[in-house]
Order: structure tokens, then C-alpha cells, then sequence
């Protein structure tokens, strides 16, 4: 068991796969005798951050949150893993740059068609349509992605 922590922050569009991907990665973690916790972005709007939407300002607080929680276990020792849209740039570098132990971040990219495919939740067929404002509908058309801005 190792007593330094770290955490891993997985980013990217919706439905690319980041929640799959921490799930296996936390896994094998686990396997290998490391402690480990699982920060799944939609897990934690629906509990610590159910007071938010999905303005900008909201999505930062969301990040900021998560990026909190994170901090505090991979200080502790604690494989602390991350699976949240995380948008923004710089809110994913404020949070880089609070943490002590360290910090990996992964972006999980996924071709436009796939990201449809998948839709469980409908955000891109509601984008497409015009249905939704979060920027998602301008993110697909264009294909620019949200961890670069």
C-alpha cells in the first residue's frame, strides 16, 4: 500500500467514456492493493452539486468542488479519481495548481459519430436540434473541444 496519493482527472465530451475508462482504472488500482476513490462527475451533480445548472459559472463551481474533494484524499494517501466533463481550462488548472500531490489529467476522446451513437442521455440529439444552450450544440457543429478552451 503506498502512502502518497495522486489524483487522475478524466475529461472530455459527453458520453466519451471517462466514467468507463475511471471504473477500469480504479479497478486495477484497487487490485494492485492502492486506495482508491471515484469522483464520478454525474454522481456528484446529483449530491454536492444538485444546487447548480450549467452556466459557466456553475460548471466552474462544479469543477472547483470535485477538484476540492480531490485534494483533500490524494493529500491523504488516496488514489483519488476523477470522470467529470471539467470543461474550462483554466478552472482545471486552478485546481492543478492547489493540489500537493500530484496531479494527471486525461482526456478521453471520442469521434463525433460515436459520441451520438452512445447519446444514453440525449444531449446530443437535443444540441443538434437546437434544444439546449450550454454551448454543447456549438462544441458538436464545430467539433472544438471543450478541453482546450
Amino acid at each position: 500500500m503506498t502512502r502518497s496519493g495522486l489524483t487522475l482527472w478524466f475529461t472530455g465530451l459527453p458520453g466519451a467514456g471517462k466514467s468507463t475508462l475511471a471504473r477500469r482504472v480504479a479497478e486495477t488500482l484497487v487490485g494492485r492493493g492502492l486506495r482508491v476513490e471515484l469522483l464520478d462527475g454525474d454522481e456528484f451533480r446529483a449530491s454536492l452539486s444538485s444546487d447548480l445548472g450549467f452556466s459557466k459559472e456553475d460548471r466552474d463551481i462544479n469543477v472547483r468542488r470535485i477538484g476540492f474533494v480531490a485534494r483533500l484524499l490524494s493529500r491523504n494517501g488516496i488514489v483519488a479519481i476523477v470522470a467529470a466533463i471539467s470543461p474550462y481550462r483554466a478552472i482545471r488548472d486552478e485546481v492543478r495548481r492547489q493540489h500537493e500531490a500530484p496531479f494527471v489529467e486525461i482526456f478521453v476522446d471520442c469521434s463525433l459519430d460515436e459520441l451520438i451513437r452512445r447519446d444514453t442521455k440525449g444531449l446530443y440529439a437535443r444540441a443538434l436540434r437546437g434544444e439546449i444552450d450550454h454551448s454543447l450544440e456549438f462544441q458538436i457543429r464545430t467539433r472544438r473541444r471543450w478541453h482546450l478552451t
